[in-house]
């Protein structure tokens, strides 16, 4: 093991990765399982049954302080007027020129007092980003990222096997409502929000039961799945994804998330200028749905070219096993973007033909 492998964090639940067979690679710093048998079983579980994702790398915080909406209303593009108790809303936070520190998901305990969610690779970012903008505000922020764990119970039949073991009603936790419940009478923050076109919850616990409510998802029926199920389901159901469909490089506009930037009129919100200039007089770039008609699988970066001149690039790919063919995202100049456009992607040093495709590609939320 070299050096860099030794400052790799490890989740609560790296044991039960290890025992149960998983592949493990670094992603965000932590030594996370890409894969326990197989990517594919793992992807149909969750389309048809119900699957278990170790999540525990994301980050975490508490949000305290009379000043939280405001302060929230200035960081964030969403509008939190949306927004009520036992309520979470999807947002980004954006530079002033509209590209992304970061997109996430927090939740209205109350109107001082927020649980936020934010990527793996961001946490240092995010919190660093968000005290820069407290000032003189009454807000206070708490990292538990390390304290706490956090897991994702996706699939369709999610409801049908949890139920039985919580305490509260899950059929009226609607669509990015949260509750806080007992599972087995474990305490924990339950969500209605997932990353993978299922319905689904996504929980987030004391790290001391991270074993237990892992095994107990498991004995219920869920499969194990790792990072690369869980990227081809949040593929097949066009979710963006940091670093890839929005970063410090594109803004929510061309990523297609133009409903996420509210105008907010009387707020001066970081960002707000240019994405509403983007918003009504559009962008030179745009995401589009790709598919492939000659043979082969669209990756991440491959060129893309209309008439042999480039146009753009692909910010995600892969095989679809839902729909049994290759699919991607793609960044492209935005006068090609309409549905039926034939393309060229660069693959091996080869001009292969592509098709601009609807999206999103699967959904069942």
């Amino acid at each position: 093991m070299n050096e860099e492998h030794k400052i790799l964090k490890k989740t609560p639940l790296y044991e039960e990765h290890i025992k149960l067979g998983a592949r493990m690679v670094e992603f965000a710093n932590f030594f996370m399982p890409v894969q326990y048998e197989s990517i594919i079983k793992e992807h149909n579980a969750v389309r048809s049954k119900a699957g278990v994702f170790d999540i525990s790398h994301m980050g975490e915080f508490i949000l305290k302080g009379r000043d939280i909406i405001p302060f929230l209303q200035y960081i964030m593009i969403n509008d939190l007027n949306l927004l009520e108790k036992s309520k979470g809303q999807y947002s980004c936070m954006c530079y002033e020129n509209g590209t992304v520190v970061d997109d996430l998901v927090y939740y209205e305990e109350n109107e001082d007092f927020f649980r936020m969610i934010v990527n793996a690779v961001n946490i240092e970012k995010d919190q660093q980003w968000l005290n820069k903008h407290i000032k003189n505000q009454d807000v206070k922020i708490s990292n538990l990222s390390n304290e706490r764990s956090r897991l994702a119970f996706q699939g369709p039949e999610s409801d049908t096997l949890l139920q039985p073991l919580v305490d509260v009603d899950l059929a009226k936790i609607n669509r990015f409502y949260f509750a806080h419940c007992k599972l087995n009478n474990i305490p924990i923050f339950i969500t209605r929000t997932g990353y993978t076109g299922e319905r689904g919850f996504e929980l987030s616990l004391e790290n001391k039961y991270a074993v237990k409510i892992w095994n107990i998802l498991i004995e219920i029926g869920a499969t194990p799945a790792g990072l690369g199920a869980r990227d081809s389901l949040r593929l097949e159901a066009c979710y963006s994804l940091y670093g890839h469909e929005i970063s410090d490089s594109i803004t929510p506009i061309e990523a297609g998330l133009n409903w996420l930037a509210k105008p907010k009129e009387a707020i001066d919100y970081l960002g707000k200028e240019v994405l509403m200039k983007q918003k009504s007089e559009g962008t030179e770039r745009t995401l589009v749905g790709l598919n492939l008609i000659d043979k082969g699988i669209i990756r991440e970066n491959y060129k893309i070219f209309k008439d042999e001149n480039e146009i753009g690039y692909v910010t995600s790919g892969g095989y679809s096993p839902t729909l049994e063919k290759t699919i991607g995202l793609g960044l492209i100049k935005t006068q090609y973007k309409e549905v039926g456009t034939e393309l060229e992607i660069e693959i091996r040093n080869k001009l292969l033909r592509g098709i601009i495709v609807q999206t999103p590609f699967y959904r069942n939320v």
